[in-house]
């Protein structure tokens, strides 16, 4: 079923994607930078001129949206859910063989509009068209430009064939991040309009779960799919560092040799819960080596400093620096 988000309809794999991206703010050059990324099938440019671009998949987007969506959270919500359904839209079905099409794109213009674009060819030349997409009417936009989105035509006799089914063509499921519901995996097997919405849901959370999988401190994803076929994504981070500023108080503080060993004992345990946390993608390598060089200069200053026990003012200090 489509959903209205802002002055769009889109679907509601493309609505769950969107909102699973949505950050506080971003700068603009980083607006694009990020679409590139989350869409990589498709080719962005600034601007909004038809016909400027080669091949398929061209999307054009004024620098007013792109403003937009660098301030405005819901408006980048908005134009990220449109683009998904964008990306997932097959143009070239239905289209007579006599016409073959030569280059395609879609243009989001100053006003929000959505614009279409192409150049096809056939024995009497090629031949230009361009047309406005209604986003704001469900039946245009969804209807005429979404069909790629629809279930595929398959039966299933039972809840055990689906099941196998999806495990075997959406990652999320083999691998036991998605608990559905019985109830409406009952109810797939006769209603393709359930059915439709549980592949159009478990496709946006195939699509999130791929755009975030690799951010530092990402540990996995839960999807849930109650009853009613309402998907919720549930995702786990852990992040590990280090207190570089307290570490280099502590080096400073010490005195003698014997509170440089304290310090270095404290850094290696550091060291090693940073390097246990790069392996999980909890920190990045550059956290590992804050803790390495650390270490270098703490057994450097140490070479300096008087191997005796501390007088109770260097002890006093250190225990301070210790415990803040």
């Amino acid at each position: 079923m489509p959903v209205k988000i802002g002055g769009s309809y889109v679907s509601e794999a493309a609505y769950s994607f969107a909102q699973a991206q949505v950050k506080d703010k971003e700068e603009s050059n980083g607006v694009m930078k990020s679409l590139a990324e989350k869409f990589p099938n498709l080719k962005f440019s600034v601007g909004t001129k038809p016909f400027s671009g080669t091949g398929m998949n061209n999307v054009s987007i004024s620098p007013k949206i792109l403003k937009q969506m660098e301030q405005d959270p819901d408006k980048r919500m908005e134009y990220e859910a449109l683009i998904y359904d964008i990306a997932h839209t097959d143009v070239q079905s239905g289209r007579a063989p006599e016409h073959k099409l030569k280059s395609h794109g879609f243009i989001i213009e100053d006003d929000g509009g959505l614009r279409s674009w192409g150049i096809s060819e056939s024995n009497e030349g090629n031949r230009r068209q361009q047309s406005k997409v209604k986003r704001s009417q469900k039946k245009n936009w969804w209807q005429e430009l979404l069909d790629k989105l629809s279930s595929p035509d398959k039966k299933f006799n039972n809840t055990n064939e689906l099941t196998n089914y999806l495990r075997e063509n959406f990652n999320i499921v083999g691998a036991g991040m998605a608990k559905i519901s019985g109830k409406f995996l009952q109810k797939c097997l006769t209603d393709e309009e359930s059915r439709q919405k549980l592949f159009d849901n478990l496709r946006a959370a195939e699509d999130s779960y791929a755009n975030r999988k690799d951010e530092v401190g990402f540990q996995g994803m839960q999807v849930i799919i109650d009853e009613d076929g309402e998907m919720t994504m549930e995702s786990s981070k852990r992040t590990v560092s280090i207190n570089e500023d307290k570490r280099r108080r502590q080096i400073a503080a010490a005195a003698t040799q014997g509170d440089m060993q304290a310090v270095l004992a404290i850094l290696q345990q550091d060291l090693q819960e940073l390097e246990d946390g790069y392996k999980q993608n909890a920190c990045d390598a550059t956290e590992v080596e804050k803790a390495k060089k650390l270490i270098e200069q703490a057994k450097q200053q140490m070479g300096r400093l008087p191997d005796r026990a501390p007088t109770m003012a260097e002890s006093s200090a250190m225990t301070i620096n210790m415990l803040i």
